[in-house]
């Protein structure tokens, strides 16, 4: 009998063996995969679209209006919708095909850049219409990001979504590093709304790209009302502790993120007095670094697991908000860019992985919803309060600060269930 149990158990190993085998040749075939090929290029012709309205736009505001204050509520006004709307647009995402609904939230994003052409070409007073086009045009891209999420889920198999979420990532660290060279390509541009019909036109491909993609149609949520449907979402969330768990840390950790980020600006032209230019290449390094996060990821998880790459990252990262203080020069603070960019990175990867992984397709919507806007809950009293805290007690203390309460995120993060997470 227990050589027969033996034989099972040899039989099961292998069995499972040759799984992992299978799923090891899987993974790095993602690019032989045709349902990614089209998610991903669509996705590229939307994220380079975007990266070009993100830069054109602050820049066109402030040549009508040489106001670095009318930039700054521009910039206010595009990060209200992952506020206001994020929660009710996973709500819909769930209850409609989601191939369509994308679509339609490219389409309603090229409505948008041909009024805001056409405001800044006709209109007196053009920025009547371009701060309600921004809104738009953000609440228009968190649809399509928040549903191409859940085409991912339906269109490739599960062994693939963490590898395919790394490619997907990779292509955000790709934009940043060339980003300083599209941001001095635009100055040069002597009409700069020009740039809105560019984009338009990398968002009709992305249109025409999903249309060559086949998924399942599945099921989608019981009618029920948008505040129950909400609800149940919130539930959802909160009986997976470990997405719970780990919702509360990136509230935190996006926060003294962005402080850093912000404040490190701010003390590279303050303390370093660094021009514009130089500036420009600590966001290509920091693009550079995220670029070696996103095709590293997958490699890296297989050895540590989701769970304790996530912590042991969270930890890296906050040790890069101190690296500017150890020596203050332009070569640490580039570094730290780099650094904080490719560990960062895999903290994300991780997180976005493990939504992916953890919750159906019908729940997906509804989940990145909730948890986009609780990720950024804490970012505007943080971003909001550190200038004064900067004035009161100096930068120094700020990014000590920042490294200490993130160090102790990821501490306590290791003593919940998400270290044990593969």
């Amino acid at each position: 009998m227990a050589t027969s149990s033996q034989t099972q158990g040899d039989t099961r190993t292998k069995i499972e063996l040759k799984n992992h085998e299978a799923q090891d040749k899987q993974l790095p075939n993602i690019w032989k995969n045709s349902r990614f090929l089209i998610l991903f290029s669509s996705a590229f012709f939307v994220a380079f679209g975007a990266k070009i309205y993100d830069l054109a736009l602050p820049l066109l505001v402030y040549e009508l209006t040489q106001s670095a204050q009318m930039m700054g509520w521009m910039r206010a006004v595009e990060f209200l919708p992952n506020l206001l709307l994020a929660l009710f647009i996973g709500v819909w995402v769930d209850r409609f095909n989601k191939k369509r609904w994308s679509q339609c939230m490219l389409l309603g994003q090229i409505v948008m850049l041909v009024i805001s052409y056409s405001a800044v070409r006709w209109l007196d007073n053009p920025l009547i219409a371009l701060f309600p086009c921004a809104f738009l045009m953000m609440a228009f891209n968190y649809g399509y990001h928040n549903a191409r999420m859940g085409m991912m889920k339906n269109a490739l198999p599960q062994s693939l979504q963490n590898t395919a979420t790394a490619r997907m990532s990779s292509l955000y660290s790709l934009l940043e590093t060339i980003g300083p060279v599209l941001s001095g390509a635009l100055l040069l541009m002597s009409a700069l709304h020009n740039v809105f019909l560019l984009v338009c036109l990398f968002y009709l491909i992305a249109f025409f790209q999903l249309n060559r993609l086949q998924v399942t149609v599945s099921k989608t949520q019981v009618k029920t009302s948008i505040w129950a449907s909400l609800k149940e979402g919130f539930i959802i969330l909160y009986l997976n502790k470990n997405m719970w768990y780990i919702t509360l840390a990136v509230m935190v950790i996006n926060t003294t993120g962005a402080i850093f980020w912000i404040q490190a600006i701010y003390f590279a032209k303050a303390t370093l007095a660094l021009s514009h230019l130089e500036i420009g290449y600590l966001v290509a390094a920091s693009g550079i670094g995220g670029l070696i996060g996103a095709f590293s990821a997958d490699k890296v998880r297989k050895h540590m697991g989701i769970g304790l790459l996530l912590i042991v990252s969270i930890f890296l990262e906050s040790i890069g908000f101190i690296m500017p203080l150890i020596y203050t020069n332009t070569w640490t603070l580039l570094f730290a860019f780099f650094w904080i960019s490719a560990v960062g990175l895999y903290g994300n990867i991780c997180i976005w992985s493990y939504r992916q992984e953890a919750f159906d397709e019908d729940q997906l919507g509804r989940v990145t919803g909730i948890t986009g806007s609780l990720f950024k809950l804490l970012m505007p009293a943080g971003l909001a309060s550190s200038g004064y805290l900067v004035a009161a007690y100096g930068i120094d203390t700020i990014f000590i600060l920042c490294f200490i309460i993130q160090a102790l995120t990821a501490g306590v993060l290791f003593m919940t269930r998400v270290s044990y997470l593969e």
